[in-house]
C-alpha cells in the first residue's frame, strides 16, 4: 500500500518584525500592511506588519502571532506603546493568502496574556474567541467570541468541572481549533473545550495522558518544555518527553473522541531520533534543556 502523502507544514515565528513605512514600501509593497516570507525548514518563515498595525519589539511589550489557521488567516495580538509602562492590544486576522488585514473592535476585557485566544472557522464565518476560567471554585468561565462582520464582543458565562479553585489558577498554553470546536489548554489541568458558534455553547473537560517518570520543571507554567498538544494528520495529538536527562523518551497519544479516550501511538528513545538521518539533516541540537 502505497503511503499517503505528508501535509505539508512550515514553522512560523511567533513574533513578527514591525517596520516603518520606507522600509514597509520596499519589503512588503505599497498599500500592503503585511507579508509573510517562506523559508524552507528549518528555518522558520516570518511574518512582516506595518507600524501602523502594532509598535515595535521591546523587551517585555511585544506582539505576536496569538493563533492560526490552516486557512491561511493569522490572529495578531498588537500592541501601541501609550506610555513607557503602558500599552493598548488589538486584534488584526491577517488573511496570508490574500494579504488582506481586517482589524477587530477593541475588547476591554481581555487579559494581559493572549493564550487564551483561539480562531475558528465554519462555512463561511470566522470567530475569535477568549475563555476566561474563574479560579474561585465556581467553576465559571467567560467566554468573549468576535465574530467577523458583526463588530462586536458578545460574552456569555459557561459552566466547567471540576472548578479552579482559589490556590490554582488556570495556566493558558495556547488554542487549538479542530473539529468545529475550539480546544483551551492547560498542561497542568486539561482541556477545555467547546463550539463557540451554538447557541448554548457547553464546556467539555477533556484530562490529558499522564506517564510515571515525569522530567522535572522549575514551576506549573512551564510545562510547555516537555509537553505539547497540537493538531498532526488531521487528529489532536499529544507529545510528552518523559524518563531521565540521560534518556529521555518522546510518547504520543491520539484523542479519539471528546468523552477524553487517548489511543497511545509512539514511545520512542529520543537517543534513536536524533541519530536518524532526518533529523541530523535539520542541524538542530540533540540535547533536552
Amino acid at each position: 500500500m502505497t503511503a499517503a502523502a505528508q501535509e505539508r507544514w512550515t514553522l512560523l515565528a511567533g513574533i513578527p518584525n514591525v517596520v516603518e513605512d520606507e522600509e514597509a514600501n520596499r519589503t512588503i509593497g505599497p498599500g500592503a500592511d503585511f507579508s509573510v516570507v517562506y523559508n524552507e525548514l528549518p528555518s522558520a518563515s516570518a511574518l512582516t506588519v506595518r507600524l501602523r498595525i502594532s509598535s515595535p519589539t521591546s523587551l517585555y511589550v511585544y506582539p505576536y502571532i496569538a493563533a492560526a489557521d490552516r486557512s491561511g488567516l493569522l490572529l495578531l495580538r498588537a500592541r501601541r506603546h501609550l506610555t513607557p509602562v503602558q500599552s493598548m492590544i488589538s486584534y488584526h486576522i491577517c488573511d496570508a493568502r490574500t494579504g488582506e488585514v481586517i482589524s477587530l473592535a477593541k475588547n476591554c476585557s481581555t487579559r494581559v496574556s493572549g493564550s487564551n485566544v483561539g480562531l475558528i472557522l465554519k462555512g463561511e464565518r470566522c470567530m475569535v474567541a477568549e475563555l476566561l476560567p474563574r479560579s474561585d471554585g465556581s467553576g465559571i468561565a467567560t467566554l468573549l467570541c468576535y465574530t467577523v462582520g458583526q463588530y462586536q464582543w458578545v460574552e456569555m458565562e459557561l459552566t466547567y468541572s471540576p472548578p479552579l479553585i482559589k490556590t490554582r489558577s488556570w495556566f493558558g498554553e495556547g488554542v487549538v481549533s479542530h473539529g468545529g470546536m475550539l480546544w483551551w489548554v492547560d498542561l497542568s489541568y486539561g482541556i477545555l473545550a467547546c463550539d463557540p458558534f451554538a447557541d448554548e455553547p457547553e464546556l467539555l473537560h477533556i484530562p490529558l495522558p499522564g506517564v510515571l517518570d515525569e522530567l522535572p520543571v522549575d514551576a506549573v507554567n512551564n510545562l510547555g518544555a516537555y509537553r505539547c498538544l497540537k493538531v498532526s494528520g488531521g487528529k489532536l495529538r499529544f507529545v510528552q518527553i518523559h524518563g531521565s536527562r540521560d534518556a529521555p523518551v518522546v510518547s504520543t497519544w491520539a484523542l479519539a473522541d471528546p468523552a477524553g479516550n487517548w489511543n497511545p501511538e509512539h514511545n520512542v528513545r529520543l537517543a534513536d531520533v536524533w541519530t536518524d538521518e532526518s533529523y541530523l539533516n535539520t542541524m538542530l541540537p540533540r540535547t533536552v534543556s
